[in-house]
């Protein structure tokens, strides 16, 4: 039987790792390429869906919710927020979001 208990430490390792990209959500090296950063409660299949809404998955984060994509137009921010991404972040600086 499952207890609350034993869903704690990676429901707050999540959320202390989405704090730190939050954190760093600023502006982009490239208009076009970010990672986006999706719920933690979807499935890799529903971010990998999504992003490919945004444009072209060029590469996956380190955890399954998490996808670098690169898009045609410089919107990438706002095309991936629309789509449900909490939060876009710049991979070629934060290195603790990214494989």
């Amino acid at each position: 039987m499952l207890r609350i208990a034993d869903y704690a430490a990676p429901v707050v390792l999540a959320g202390l790792i989405l704090l730190v990209c939050a954190a760093f959500d600023a502006r982009l090296t490239d208009p076009r390429q970010a990672a986006a950063v999706f719920p933690p409660w979807w499935s890799a299949r529903a971010s990998l869906g999504a992003a490919g809404k945004v444009g072209s998955i060029i590469g996956l984060g380190r955890l399954p919710f998490i996808v670098i994509v690169r898009a045609a137009e410089p919107d990438v921010t706002a095309r991936a927020r629309a789509v449900g991404a909490l939060f876009v972040v710049d991979g070629a600086h934060h290195g603790l979001c990214f494989s």
